[in-house]
């Protein structure tokens, strides 16, 4: 774990746990949304990784596309 000064948050570097929860994300933001489970419960949830974790170029390039997707289309 790592730290970016005194008072800030520590990251976790976990890649599995990242991975692992990335497919699980990944997999449930392409089914129907649901009341309870709507996009902006998924992006909290996207959010809460991204900043919780140090993530591999490619693990932040799957949160992008993540976000983007919840985010909706383009209008």
């Amino acid at each position: 774990m790592e730290t970016n000064g005194p008072g800030c948050v520590l990251r976790r570097n976990a890649s599995h746990v990242v991975d692992a929860e990335l497919e699980h994300l990944e997999w449930a933001t392409r089914q129907p949304m649901l009341d309870l489970l709507d996009a902006q419960y998924w992006r909290r949830r996207v959010l809460a990784l991204q900043s919780g974790y140090q993530l591999t170029q490619q693990q932040g390039i799957r949160i992008e596309r993540m976000l983007r997707r919840l985010a909706g289309p383009a209008v």
